[in-house]
């Protein structure tokens, strides 16, 4: 009985850890007009505003229902350095105002696969790059969105380069 109990625990350990979320380096691509929003909840109250121009980089974590949780109380801005989040113990932006591109710059072929796994069915192919926008993350892939929403399906994240300004070579 002691046997069975400990396999039990050991196998949802395991799968805790496989499953967990991970976090997604991403820039700011805020195609709105206006500046982003950063709220202090899923939707709730606006504490900062990013500028609309901004090349801004951050890194985001636990993905839910569209909005991403911003690791830490800061951003990289590549001209100003680092700017901090003020107003509340967390942070929140949607992914409609993120993005990552892809490191195919060799002019490799992508596939969007409908799980994150290398057996997932292929959803979609392509050789140059895109930007995408992340909507999930975990196990070393990353569920994204075409920027035209066309597509969406997982990517494994060593292909994607979350630098607003250079590529990551």
């Amino acid at each position: 009985m002691k046997t069975k109990a400990f396999i039990l625990t050991a196998f949802f350990a395991f799968a805790a850890i496989v499953m967990k979320a991970q976090s997604v380096e991403v820039y700011f691509s805020d195609n709105s007009g206006s500046p982003t929003n950063i709220r202090n909840a899923p939707n709730g109250k606006v504490v900062q505003r990013v500028p609309k121009d901004s090349d801004g980089m951050l890194t985001v974590e636990k993905a839910q229902n569209g909005w991403w949780k911003i690791s830490g109380n800061s951003y990289d801005e590549p001209d100003k350095g680092e700017i901090r989040l003020t107003g509340a113990k967390s942070f929140y932006i949607h992914y409609s105002c993120i993005a990552v591109d892809t490191r195919n710059y060799g002019g490799q072929t992508l596939q969007l696969r409908s799980t994150p796994s290398s057996r997932g069915r292929v959803v979609y192919s392509f050789k140059d790059e895109k930007s995408l926008r992340p909507v999930d993350a975990r196990n070393g892939w990353v569920k994204v969105k075409t920027l035209d929403g066309k597509h969406e399906g997982w990517i494994e994240a060593e292909w994607l380069c979350g630098n607003s300004v250079t590529n990551c070579c």
